[in-house]
């Protein structure tokens, strides 16, 4: 079709720009993506209160965490359950530098992303080793959770069940400690920009190529000579790495850190998979539009149900993840990208006819 309009099209600037993005569905979400941050950003001259500011930097933090996922388990296809595992992994790392060898947290972050993606070579080299695919992958990364938990919980060195505090002192740029929260909105949108970057590089890709012929068929592209293992370690690590960093930041924030609130299946669910799940799994604006709805309605659930009536919430919250897989398989971004293709079906065909016929 981009073809056809190519010809009949004049070539102005305006008309080349619009076929070079607004006729690409990925170029669009990107579109879409950089004006949803961009919006973001804007919140502070609108929002003053600590609270809601708070909000939106738990759903900037979960967007990008939800990307580390999405490469993992909507490229690929590798249900990876417990992907907090990869967050826990650098929030520790983070915290432990900081309080234990005074490393900046701007470098211990960095630090947090390449232990994580260590941790994930490891994970991939046991799974892939073992030929454990689809639920037993799942069930594995699980009971890795849960092991974890028990050996933090016992593990003193880094607090054990009591867990680690931040040793905050007065705000220093340096040590990532702020008097507001407006620069750690600044910094978490950062990082989603970041992840975006990434995951479109990596979607764009030979190697993303590579990585949805493996979700579709895995077996028909080993017959075709893609290195199956080799590409799904990298999916796995990748994602840990990102996931790694984002813990990191995550507990800068958060200043608190043990065992019960990252080895969490609950928490892995609402950070990590609700919002690619919502948003659109494998799409490239899944995790940050599933992100905004998702951290937002929670939020207002706890508030509005949890008072006096303990579980209301999450039987509310958990409805309404059944229903969006229920009535929207392929997320927000699937019913956008049904309204975009009829739009642009409307649109070609109308430039179409106006070239072919003159302007009226």
């Amino acid at each position: 079709m981009t073809a056809e309009i190519s010809k009949k099209t004049s070539s102005g600037p305006v008309r080349n720009w619009f076929r070079g993005v607004l006729l690409d569905w990925d170029r669009t979400q990107m579109l879409i993506c950089f004006l949803l941050v961009g919006l973001l950003a804007l919140a502070p001259l609108f929002i003053h209160s600590t609270y809601y500011l708070g909000i939106l930097i738990l759903t900037a933090i979960y967007a990008f965490i939800g990307i580390s996922w999405n490469i993992v388990a909507g490229f690929t296809g590798q249900l990876l359950i417990a992907q907090i595992i990869f967050l826990a992994a650098g929030a520790y790392t983070t915290i432990v530098l900081y309080n234990n060898f005074l490393v900046s947290p701007w470098v211990g972050i960095l630090i947090a992303g390449l232990v994580a993606g260590l941790f994930g070579v490891v994970v991939a080299f046991i799974t892939l080793r073992y030929g454990l695919k689809v639920d037993y992958f799942a069930l594995f990364t699980i009971a890795l959770m849960v092991a974890l938990r028990t050996l933090f919980l016992k593990w003193k060195y880094v607090g054990g069940a009591v867990g680690m505090w931040f040793s905050l002192t007065d705000p220093a740029f340096d040590k990532m400690i702020f008097a507001n929260k407006e620069p750690y909105l600044y910094i978490a949108l950062g990082l989603v920009v970041i992840g975006l970057l990434v995951q479109y590089r990596i979607y764009r890709s030979k190697m993303g190529k590579y990585f949805l012929a493996i979700r579709e068929d895995e077996d028909a592209a080993a017959a075709l000579g893609v290195n199956t293992s080799l590409y799904k370690m990298l999916a796995v690590v990748i994602g840990a790495a990102m996931a790694g960093v984002g813990g990191g930041f995550y507990v800068m924030y958060v200043t608190f850190i043990e065992p019960p609130q990252v080895f969490n299946l609950g928490l892995n669910v609402e950070i990590v998979m609700a919002g690619p799940i919502i948003g659109g799994l494998g799409s490239i604006a899944g995790p940050l539009v599933g992100a905004l709805l998702n951290k937002p309605f929670a939020e207002i659930m706890r508030g509005a149900l949890t008072g006096g009536r303990s579980g209301s919430s999450l039987i509310v919250y958990g409805s309404f993840l059944v229903l969006t897989v229920m009535f929207m398989p392929r997320g927000v971004t699937g019913v956008l990208h049904v309204i975009y293709r009829w739009i642009i079906r409307r649109f070609t065909s109308e430039e179409l006819g106006e070239d072919q016929n003159g302007p009226a």
